[in-house]
C-alpha cells in the first residue's frame, strides 16, 4: 500500500518528551506523503504514542488502545500503530496480551513510522524495533500539533543516573546530547515560525553536553540561544540538583530570554531515603542550593516533585520532609504516592509503607504545599507581570495566559480581565490570589 494514500492521526501520551517525538513521528509520515488528521474517526490508522514511566500510565496507554480498538471493530480504522515506551517496556509479550493493535514501534525506531503505518493499513501485525540510539536532529521533519506560540525542544535523550525507582534508563537508553549548533538551528527555525515559549527539555536537562566531545554545559548552551534575537521565553524543565553549579544559576540569572524558573525534582529529603532511591543529597544540601538560587535571581520561581511512602520512610522522615518544605516555600509542588515499579531496585526493598498511610501522607503534604502557594501568590498582589495569553472565556469575559511562573500544563494560570490576543504577551498587575491561579488586569498607559 502506497503511505501516500493513508490518512493518519495520533495520539500522543505522557510528558513533553513524549510530544516532541510525535511531532517528529507526524513529520515523516508527513514526509512520506500520508494525510495526517486530527479526528480519530477520520483516520484509516491511529498511532498512539505511549509512556510507561509508571503503573497509572501503563494503564492510560492501555485503555487509549483499548478505546481506538473498539472503533477499529466498527470498521472506521483499518489499523492501529502503538509508539512509545509502552513497546519498549513490554515487547514482544504485547503482541500476545494487546491483538487489536497491529504494530508495535519502540522508541530507537521513530524514522521507521512510516513502514509501521503501511503494514498496520495492510491489516499485519509485528514489530518494529531499533537500538535505542535515536536522537532528534534539527533536520529531522516535525509536524507541529500543539499551540502555535508554544515548542518543545529536546537537547538530549536517555538517562544515566541510576534511580532505583525509575524506568527511563531502560526505556530510553543512555544519555546522549545533540550537538549545540543542531539545537541552535532548531531553536532559531521555531522562533522564526513565530513561536513565543521555547522550553528546553530532556530526561536530565542538567547533564547536558557531558557526554559530548569536546564536553560543553547547559549553561555555555545557554548562552549560545541568548545570542539570539529571540525575544520570547525560553524555560528549563527537568533540573537535577546535582548538576546545577554556581555557573549555571548566574548564566539564568544574566540571561535576556531565559524565565526564572527552577524546576527541581527532589524527591525526598531525609539522605537515607535519598540513598535508597539512589540519589544523593539532603534537607541541608537542598536548603543551601535553594538559596544559592534566591540570592542570584530573588524573584526565581522554584518547582520540586517529592515521592511520599518510599520503602523505608517513617513518621519521623516524612515530618522533617513536611518541616523542609514549610521553610523552602516552593512556588509549584506535585507529588506522588510510591508505587513499586515491576523492574526497578526499588521493588525490591523491604520496610514498605502501607498503601493508606502512603495516601495520608500525601495529603498532608499537599495540603501543606496549598498554603505554602495561597501565602506566596498573595505577596503578588500588586505586582506586574508579562502574562503569556492562552485562551478567551468570552462568557466571562477573561482571558487565560502564564506567567513565568507556570509551566505549560502543570502549574497555575493568571487570569487577565477582558478579551486580549491569544499567543501574545501582556502586561498586567495582579488584582487577587487564589491557591494556584492569579486574577489580574491590564496595565493602563
Amino acid at each position: 500500500m502506497d503511505e501516500s494514500k493513508i490518512a493518519v492521526a495520533l495520539v500522543s501520551l505522557g510528558c513533553p518528551k513524549n510530544e516532541v517525538d510525535a511531532e517528529t513521528m507526524l513529520g515523516y509520515l508527513e514526509a512520506a506523503g500520508c494525510r495526517i488528521v486530527e479526528d480519530i474517526e477520520a483516520a484509516e490508522v491511529v498511532i498512539v504514542n505511549t509512556c510507561a514511566f509508571i503503573q497509572p500510565a501503563v494503564e492510560e496507554a492501555i485503555e487509549a488502545l483499548l478505546d481506538i480498538a473498539a472503533l477499529k471493530e466498527e470498521g472506521t480504522i483499518k489499523g492501529i500503530v502503538c509508539s512509545g515506551c509502552l513497546t519498549q517496556r513490554y515487547g514482544k509479550q504485547l503482541l500476545d496480551e494487546l491483538p487489536e493493535v497491529n504494530v508495535f514501534l519502540n522508541p530507537g525506531a521513530i524514522e521507521r513510522v512510516a513502514e509501521a503505518v503501511r503494514l498496520a493499513a495492510e491489516g499485519r501485525r509485528g514489530i518494529i524495533s531499533a537500538p535505542l540510539t535515536y536522537l532528534q536532529t534539527a533536520d529531522a521533519p516535525r509536524w507541529r500539533a500543539g499551540s502555535e506560540w508554544l515548542a518543545y525542544l529536546k537537547i538530549a535523550e536517555g538517562c544515566n543516573n541510576r534511580c532505583t525507582f525509575c524506568t527511563v534508563p531502560s526505556l530510553r537508553g543512555r544519555y546522549r546530547s545533540r550537538p549545540a549548533d543542531d539545537i541552535r538551528r532548531e531553536f532559531d527555525r521555531l522562533a522564526g515560525e513565530g513561536v513565543k515559549e521555547i522550553c528546553l527539555v530532556a530526561q536530565d536537562t542538567t547533564r547536558y553536553g557531558t557526554d559530548l566531545s569536546p564536553a560543553t554545559d547547559l549553561a555555555a548552551l545557554l548562552r549560545l540561544l541568548d545570542d539570539s534575537d529571540f525575544d520570547g521565553w525560553v524555560r528549563l524543565l527537568y533540573l537535577h540538583p546535582d548538576s546545577i553549579t554556581e555557573e549555571l544559576i548566574q548564566t539564568i540569572a544574566q540571561s535576556s530570554s531565559v524565565i526564572p524558573y527552577f524546576d527541581i525534582p527532589l524527591q525526598h529529603v531525609v539522605p537515607r531515603i535519598l540513598k535508597r532511591m539512589g540519589r544523593r543529597g539532603g534537607a541541608e544540601q537542598y536548603a543551601a542550593l535553594l538559596a544559592s538560587i534566591r540570592r542570584a535571581v530573588p524573584r526565581a520561581a522554584l518547582r520540586t516533585t517529592f515521592i511520599v511512602g518510599f520503602p523505608g520512610e517513617t513518621e519521623a522522615d516524612f515530618e522533617a520532609l513536611l518541616a523542609f518544605v514549610e521553610e523552602a516555600r516552593f512556588d509549584r509542588l506535585s507529588a506522588f504516592s510510591y508505587w513499586p515499579e515491576e523492574g526497578t531496585a526499588a521493588a525490591r526493598l523491604p520496610q514498605r509503607v502501607p498503601g493508606e498511610v502512603a495516601n495520608e501522607r500525601l495529603e498532608a503534604l499537599m495540603q501543606l504545599q496549598e498554603q505554602v502557594s495561597l501565602e506566596i501568590n498573595r505577596s503578588y498582589v500588586g505586582a506586574r507581570l508579562q502574562v503569556l495569553i492562552e485562551r478567551q472565556e468570552r462568557d466571562y469575559n477573561v482571558s487565560i495566559g502564564r506567567s513565568f511562573r507556570d509551566a505549560p500544563e502543570i502549574d497555575g494560570e493568571v487570569k487577565v480581565e477582558g478579551m486580549h490576543p491569544v499567543g501574545q504577551f501582556v502586561s498586567a498587575v495582579v488584582t487577587q490570589a487564589e491557591v494556584h491561579d492569579l486574577q489580574a488586569k491590564i496595565i493602563r498607559h
